[in-house]
């Protein structure tokens, strides 16, 4: 926990009341319940103080799905061009390589980072034009290419779209695509999953729990299997980096882009940046 990421909890507040119009003694009940979280929270991990936060959104706007309409929105914007897209990566003469890079640029559908952008198509075009700062793609899929199985941890509605693209290319028999327990922020869940066919070209599953990240030890005893046998774990996004950064195993790769100071700060690039990075077994990353 670095205290900057307090003030990012406090903005969330701020938007959801805004965007559910809560006032009065329920407006006042929720903020006074994040501000006990916050300022007891130096034992949580951030990941987790997110999930204490959006449960306590549920119960007081009584609502299970915060951003469901946002999640349909951006599945269906991005999934209507889906011929589009495969289009522009199969004429790539590295097809493999665009689609990876589709599926880190995607990223950018984060209604938990604030900052989506209104036209959700043309930003992504935008930032195709960026080079990755972190580029362990050759190695990557080397052993995909090699592996027994590959577990690919979901993360946002709207990018998952990319992911199934980069899964047809990555062309593994034993892959499996794996979905949050239950809605939260904009996160994939098993709706989102059939809504764009994910399950026409891979197995999905849940992993059992409601944290915008994937904290292993709170997950399912499927997924912890999964998670233990797998040969290959491919992590997308921001919010299953910081729960996964001090993992010990070995093949486990971060896709993602690096949304604030605090996680650019610790991979050693820029804010906005585009990462696929190797997690080197037995090793932490540290902020400078």
């Amino acid at each position: 926990m670095d205290n900057r990421c307090l003030t990012c909890h406090s903005k969330t507040v701020d938007l959801l009341i805004d965007k559910f119009n809560l006032q009065g003694e329920v407006a006042g009940d929720f903020s006074s319940e994040v501000n006990h979280l916050l300022t007891n929270c130096k034992h949580l991990s951030n990941p987790y103080l997110a999930l204490l936060i959006h449960r306590l959104a549920k119960k007081k706007i009584q609502n299970d799905d915060l951003y469901r309409e946002e999640k349909k929105h951006a599945n269906s914007i991005l999934y209507s061009q889906y011929k589009k897209w495969v289009a522009f990566v199969n004429e790539n003469d590295e097809s493999l390589h665009i689609a990876a890079k589709l599926a880190v640029v995607g990223n950018i559908v984060d209604y938990g980072a604030h900052s989506v952008p209104a036209d959700i198509p043309a930003k992504i075009e935008e930032l195709l034009a960026l080079d990755f700062a972190l580029d362990d793609r050759d190695e990557m899929f080397a052993e995909v290419k090699k592996a027994e199985s590959v577990l690919y941890l979901g993360d946002n509605a709207g990018e998952i779209v990319f992911d199934k693209l980069f899964i047809q290319h990555l062309n593994h028999p034993n892959l499996t695509y794996v979905v949050r327990g239950n809605p939260i922020i904009n996160d994939v869940t098993f709706e989102d999953a059939e809504q764009v066919g994910m399950q026409d070209v891979c197995r999905v599953i849940s992993n059992g729990h409601d944290a915008p990240s994937t904290l292993v030890d709170n997950c399912s005893e499927e997924f912890q299997e999964l998670y233990t046998k797998a040969t290959v774990v491919i992590s997308k996004g921001q919010g299953n980096f910081e729960g996964l950064l001090n993992e010990k195993r070995k093949s486990l790769y971060f896709m993602l882009m690096a949304k604030c100071d605090i996680m650019a700060e610790m991979l050693g690039v820029n804010k906005g940046d585009l990462i696929i990075t190797k997690k080197q077994e037995g090793s932490l990353w540290r902020l400078k």
